[in-house]
């Protein structure tokens, strides 16, 4: 069952809710924008499942941003130091 309603900000799930919300798009336009099937797509932000990195890269350009923006802070170069 899909468990989290509001995932932790530093989340995948809730770094694209937290882009969508400074872009002012829904989830239904982000989800047809990105190719994701609108159900899976509430289902993910919710922790229903993981999202891609396929996915990742898609909302990204979706939302007319960099990939690396929708990653929590492990995933960048300088946590990898």
């Amino acid at each position: 069952m899909d468990t989290n309603p509001n995932p932790p900000s530093d989340s995948v799930p809730g770094l694209i809710l937290d882009q969508m919300r400074k872009a002012d798009r829904t989830k239904k336009w982000t989800a047809d924008r990105a190719g994701i099937p609108e159900t899976t797509f509430r289902r993910k932000l919710r922790g229903g499942a993981d999202f891609t990195v396929g996915e990742v890269a898609r909302i990204a350009k979706a939302l007319s941003i960099s990939p690396g923006e929708l990653l929590p802070p492990e995933f960048k170069k300088e946590a990898a130091a």
